[in-house]
This record gives structure tokens, sequence and C-alpha cells, in this order.
């Protein structure tokens, strides 16, 4: 018997019947599985477009925000540097800078020939907390390096920062306050054990030179003034509302003070709304521009949604007034002759009506968080859509199974046609 000669082959003949029978079942099922793996992927980008979009709005709302700009700027740069927040007021101020803020800082000299004391107990205060180092635990021939990390790692140091220094044959234990200002001041004391080198350790405190004195800030306001501020620290957030002064220079007397500027930075305030409106753009094109998020009611529904948030009054008055408008492609625009209007006119109401407690940040981020949270609206819309997908794929393998018990048919009845031809063969080759 030649299977060649018969022109039979029951294996290809029962793939392509089976080919035939299973086709149209197959496109259907693969659709389906197509689709709700790309709706499920969509969601998922969908979810982290939106996460993103509402740390913006968080940030943009919070009490430094940068959305609408201002500058400040220093006369004397060497003496101090400004940052202006969004609620900064413009004006024009005076200030001299009497004494920079300092830590205060000690050295203690000893001979790095002699051993240190191996009891004992050393008392550190700073500001009024104190602690206190027993030099018995330091350990047998201890050094200056271990009582400094014996310091610094000290439960109960409440600041104060320990170092061995070296400058030709003289050995210094140096501590200096973490913090600046007049109250952190160090002060020191030694209780000697039975060890009598206990004594170098008395005779350093004794002679202990203060390399810094521990002060504070001191600036005054005005040309003219003895309006006098005081701080611990050189970064003063409280003398100006909405500007932060760093200090890096005291000035000497007869100097001029520095004249601070605050101003409305309009160009950066631009900048930045238009950044948001581009984010906002891209978000919405997200969902109208995708084949497997256009056609969803939630996710269209959460299109139309956050549009609607931009109509209406917003403290008062529209967003359109001030300059922020939708164009006929329904895109978010900006129309900076309004807007700029806006900002010079009564820049604090257009700060209200985007970041303020009612504002329009406000309402997209009411609108959006429950869409991100982990067992958020998004996540319930993901989990629908696998169970449908997970439908999908067992119906796929119920028909696989189907459709190989259907080849396993045809392969029988073309493998019995194959014998029964081959033996007619057989019998007529006998005549």
């Amino acid at each position: 018997m030649s299977l060649s000669a018969l022109g039979i082959d029951p294996a290809n003949l029962a793939s392509q019947y089976t080919q035939i029978e299973r086709q149209g079942k197959d496109q259907a099922l693969n659709t389906k599985y197509n689709a709700f793996n790309a709706q499920i992927e969509a969601f998922t980008h969908l979810k982290s477009n939106l996460s993103d979009f509402l740390d913006d709005l968080k940030n943009s709302q919070a009490a430094d925000s940068s959305l609408l700009s201002n500058s400040a700027t220093s006369s004397n740069e060497s003496a101090m540097n400004l940052t202006a927040s969004g609620d900064a007021v413009s004006g024009e101020y005076d200030v001299f800078v009497e004494q920079l803020a300092q830590s205060h800082q000690v050295a203690l000299s000893f001979d790095p020939n002699k051993a240190l004391a191996t009891d004992g107990e050393l008392t550190i205060d700073l500001a009024g907390e104190s602690f206190t180092l027993d030099f018995s635990a330091l350990g047998a021939d201890p050094s200056l390096k271990d009582v400094a990390n014996a310091i610094n790692s000290h439960a109960d140091n409440s600041g104060v920062k320990a170092t061995v220094v070296r400058s030709g044959n003289d050995t210094f234990l140096m501590m200096t306050s973490e913090e600046s200002g007049a109250a952190n001041t160090i002060s020191l004391s030694f209780t000697p054990g039975a060890d009598a080198n206990g004594a170098e350790v008395t005779a350093a405190i004794a002679g202990q030179q203060e390399l810094s004195s521990g002060q504070d800030a001191i600036v005054k306001l005005g040309a003219n003034s003895n309006i006098t501020v005081t701080a611990t620290s050189n970064t003063l957030k409280d003398v100006i509302d909405g500007v932060t002064i760093t200090l890096s220079q005291a000035q000497q007397p007869g100097d001029a003070p520095v004249h601070v500027s605050v101003a409305q930075d309009q160009q950066s305030s631009k900048e930045n709304i238009q950044n948001f409106v581009e984010k906002f753009n891209t978000l919405i094109s997200s969902i109208e521009d995708s084949d497997a998020l256009k056609r969803d009611s939630m996710a269209g529904g959460l299109a139309r949604s956050l549009k609607n948030d931009f109509q209406g009054l917003i403290e008062g008055q529209t967003l359109y007034s001030v300059g922020i408008e939708f164009d006929r492609n329904g895109n978010v625009t900006i129309d900076n002759e309004r807007l700029e209007a806006a900002m010079s006119n009564d820049p604090e109401q257009l700060a209200a009506m985007l970041t303020g407690e009612s504002g329009l940040m406000a309402k997209l981020e009411e609108r959006v968080e429950p869409y991100t949270k982990s067992y958020g609206l998004i996540n319930d819309k993901k989990g629908t859509l696998q169970a449908s997908l997970d439908l999908v794929v067992e119906k796929q393998q119920r028909h696989e199974y189907s459709m190989e018990m259907v080849y396993n048919r045809y392969l029988s009845q073309f493998t019995q046609m194959q014998q029964t031809i081959a033996q007619l063969e057989s019998s007529m080759g006998q005549f």
C-alpha cells in the first residue's frame, strides 16, 4: 500500500477539515480575548496617568505651591538669598543683617602620648538636656576616637556632634551643637574614677577652647527702624510672608540695608498654568483617542466629568473670564491677554479659582481620586474585565478540546477510507 499512490494523507485531510470547522469560533473567541486584554491594559495605563495627574493636583494646592509664581530679589546676594512662594505679596523691603546664627563649638586638647582614663563619667549638657558617658564602658585602652563614637551614638544625645581633629602634635576632641542658636550651648563636666588619668580629662575641660559661640541670627527691618528679628537659624521663613530668607553674611556697621523686592513672575506663572493645561489635555486624549477606552461608559463618563469641572462659576467667576477656555476641538486653551489681566488685577482671586479650597484643582482632585485608590473604581473595572477574559480563556480551552475530538474523528474516518481504498485496489489487482 502506498499513500502517495492513493493520494490520501489522513492527518493532513483531518487537519484541513478541522480548521474549516473551527475557523469561525476561533475568530470570535480571539476577537473577544484581544478586546478584553486591550481594555485591561488601557485601564492600567489610565490609572497610572490619573495617579500622576492627581499628584500634580495635590502639589499645586500645597502651601508652598509655585503654580502662581512670585520672584524675590536681593540687592546684596552675598548677604542673603531669597525664594518666594505663590502666596508672597508684592512689596519693597529693607533688611539689615546684623549677625548670623552659628553653632556652639568647643575643642578639648589631649596629649596623644598619654593614655585616657578607663573610668569616670563625662556629662554633656546641651540647652538644658544632658547625658552621661561612662568611660568604663569604652573598654581597655580607649582612644579619643572611641570617646567621639560613644558620644555620637549615645541614646540620650540630643544634638552634639563629636569629632577628633589633629594639628601638628596636638590632638583635639571637638564638640559641636548640631543646631545653631544662642540657646544651644554645650557645657561639660567630668567626675573622675579610680584611674589617675582622669585628671587629664578634667584639665582638658578646664582648658577648653571655644571655637565659635552659639548665637542667634539678628536682622533689622527697615532703613531707619529698630524692629529687630532674632532666629536660631539662618533660614528665616516668617519675616516676610511667603518669602524665605537665607542669610549668608553679616553686614558691617554703616553698610546700607539689603533691599528686598517681591514681585509677581507672570512668565513663570503662565508657563506653570500652560504646563497644567497640557497635562490635562494629554489625560483627556489618552481616553478619547484610545480604541479600548473611548467606547467604555466609565472612561468616557470620566472624561466628560473632568471637562464639566471647568464649567460654571468658581469663586464667583468663570474660568473663561481669566483666560482658560475650550477650543473647537474640545481642548483646554489659554487666552494670554485675559490671563495676564487676571494676574495683574486680582492675583489672589486667580489663585483661589485655581488652587483654593473650592478651586478647580480641588474639584479635579475630588473627581480623580476615587479612580486611583487600591480598591477604587478602575481596579473594580479591571477585576470585571479580568473575569470576562478568564471566561473567554476557559471557552478557548473547551473549544480546543472539542476541536481535538473533531480532528481525531476526521483522522479515524480518513484513515478508514484509505484502508478501504487500499483493499479495493488490492482486490482489483488480482483480476
